[in-house]
């Protein structure tokens, strides 16, 4: 991975962080997710094999769904939990590419 590269990642993992830590507090009608989203996916075709494609599109529809749906309130907070759920394994995979250019 390039220095370049490297830092895309640290800023892919601290956004992770940040939206999995405040994805709760969030309005629904904010826009900062689906920027985070496609920082995520122009990470994931440029450096495949970090993270799992299928976790990340499943948090983008997660993302699109919380966004762009009006659904009740049982149902936003499982898709906010389904959410965080991909963040968190996100972060994970992110954190150990991070980790093993450090060795």
């Amino acid at each position: 991975m390039s220095n370049v590269g490297f830092v895309f990642t640290v800023a892919l993992l601290a956004g992770t962080l940040w939206l999995a830590a405040t994805r709760f507090r969030l309005r629904l009608e904010n826009n900062w997710p689906l920027l985070y989203y496609v920082g995520a996916v122009v990470h994931l075709q440029s450096y495949p094999g970090v993270l799992n494609p299928y976790v990340v599109y499943v948090a983008v529809i997660c993302a699109l769904l919380l966004r762009f749906e009006f659904m009740n309130e049982r149902l936003v907070a499982l898709v906010r939990l389904v959410e965080v759920a991909c963040l968190l394994h996100m972060g994970w995979a992110i954190f150990g590419a991070v980790w093993k250019e450090f060795r």
